[in-house]
């Protein structure tokens, strides 16, 4: 082995090593990283607006980020305000001690009797009787229960709060020049693949531009089509603020496994214990068809169906089974790993098919 051979191999270990101690310095950020890349896939039709207005990539990107970062200050606001004026009513009115739960089930059982037949009635009466003891005894249990573990979450959350701060720069920054220099970044890297390699590389590049804007564009797009429609159909049921109980529909279907049942059947079972039983259908029945039904089974598929597709047991793993090992930082994980496999896939496909 001539000492040039030994040069360069000495000279690849030595880069490999500094790789390593990197990727562990920035170990902790790597979530950062990928979360930056999720917003660069989300903010990218915004992105193009801008930039087909101004023709300037920097007012472009930020303008983008912006955009965004005055939408989520408007929601936290909105429901810091909104939990300080009810928490603040409610003290002042007593409502909360008024609350009985002997109230509500005769109020159920008022509307039970004169809308359903007597047999019926009598049938789910006894029934009733028999359990009505123990279920009066759950809102206490899972005050109980829910109590040590919010106020848990609250102080991890404060003590983390410098750091998560540090995270939120970082994406700032990275979503920022990424959006400008995005494209020129992947033309270099790809000018590094040998002349044989390049066509597959351009391909898994562009398959994977379709999978991510399926993955995050698409279902962001039909988070927010959701939380349009609850604000909406709240506004029309005289729910409490319509308009903030819509975004936050619309933030909670971002997460698998909550969604808009989080929200709409809390609202229920509020109608419900102030003894409007028509309203608590109502509810329950709007929330159950056009928060989940419509989103998941008409606009989820039409919006696919413009980009790449991707099977629907894809998508429920990319965003569900990295949750139960990562926790909740799985929804950007998740799609992330699973969509970089897919289009590495396709593109292996597409390469020996050609």
């Amino acid at each position: 082995m001539d000492f040039s051979r030994r040069f360069d191999m000495a000279a690849e270990f030595l880069i490999f090593l500094v790789f390593i101690a990197t990727v562990y310095l920035t170990k902790d950020f790597l979530y950062t990283i990928l979360l930056s890349i999720v917003m660069v896939f989300l903010l990218k039709p915004l992105f193009a607006a801008f930039f087909r207005l101004t023709g300037q990539r920097q007012i472009s990107s930020l303008f983008s980020i912006l955009i965004v970062f005055i939408f989520i200050l408007a929601i936290l606001l909105g429901i810091t305000t909104v939990l300080l004026v009810e928490i603040s009513n409610l003290e002042r009115s007593g409502a909360l001690s008024g609350i009985q739960f002997d109230a509500v089930v005769s109020e159920m059982d008022r509307w039970a009797m004169s809308a359903l037949p007597a047999w019926i009635y009598n049938y789910v009466n006894v029934i009733v009787l028999k359990n009505v003891q123990e279920i009066s005894d759950i809102p206490v249990t899972i005050a109980t229960w829910l109590f040590p573990i919010v106020q848990q979450q609250l102080t991890s959350f404060a003590s983390n709060l410098p750091v998560l701060f540090a995270q939120l720069i970082v994406v700032v920054f990275f979503t920022y020049y990424i959006l400008i220099d995005g494209k020129e970044f992947l033309a270099r890297a790809v000018d590094l693949v040998p002349r044989t390699k390049r066509a597959i590389a351009l391909d898994f590049l562009q398959e994977l531009s379709g999978i991510y804007n399926t993955l995050f564009s698409v279902y962001f797009t039909t988070s927010m089509l959701s939380g349009v429609l609850a604000a909406i159909g709240f506004s029309m049921l005289g729910v409490p603020y319509p308009y903030l109980m819509g975004a936050i529909v619309g933030i909670f279907t971002l997460v698998p496994m909550l969604g808009p049942p989080f929200v709409f059947i809390p609202l229920a079972l509020y109608s419900l214990f102030m003894g409007d039983v028509i309203r608590f259908l109502i509810i329950m029945i709007f929330g159950t068809v056009v928060l989940m039904v419509i989103p998941e089974n008409v606009i989820r598929p039409h919006l696919a169906m413009k980009s790449s597709r991707i099977h629907p047991i894809v998508t429920l793993l990319a965003y569900t089974a990295p949750i139960f090992v990562v926790g909740i930082i799985g929804v950007i994980i998740g799609p992330t790993l699973y969509g970089f496999l897919l289009a590495a896939y396709r593109a292996a496909i597409n390469n020996r098919e050609a």
